[in-house]
């Protein structure tokens, strides 16, 4: 992962992207601390998670922004969303959310909040944003099904 991002680095300094590189920086010098957290060796797993993190950071930046009526930082927040993004795993649509969520359920005789939900966070083995899965279990559980 590591060297992917340096290539992808390298390719953005060349073509003068700056937002591109900076963000790639940021990205870099995130991996390379947690290759450093973790007596210097960095699983693909372990990339993946700081990735993730940092995909986590930039949405809620993006969202404060939004909020608060910052267009221009919110926009700037999405692209490095968007950017991080291309190094994690393609995310669960929320059809498939929905799909995991009835499968789960129907496997479980509990039918609470709290006892469905790890379930499917574990089912989806992290591949889909905590949020979207709650927000369609609390839906799924009030509909009764």
């Amino acid at each position: 992962m590591i060297e992917r991002v340096q290539n992808d680095l390298k390719s953005a300094l060349k073509s003068g992207d700056k937002q591109a590189t900076s963000t790639l920086r940021m990205l870099l010098s995130s991996l390379k601390n947690a290759k450093i957290a973790n007596a210097n060796s960095l699983t693909d797993e372990q990339a993946i998670s700081v990735v993730k993190k940092e995909i986590k950071r930039r949405i809620e930046a993006r969202d404060m922004y939004a909020n608060n009526d910052r267009p221009e930082q919110a926009a700037q927040e999405e692209y490095e969303r968007q950017l991080l993004s291309q190094y994690a795993p393609a995310q669960l649509t929320q059809e498939q959310v929905d799909d995991l969520i009835i499968s789960v359920a129907k496997t479980t005789t509990d039918t609470n909040f709290g006892s469905i939900m790890p379930k499917v966070m574990q089912a989806a083995k992290g591949n889909a944003d905590g949020k979207m899965v709650a927000d369609r279990l609390k839906q799924y559980l009030s509909k009764g099904e």
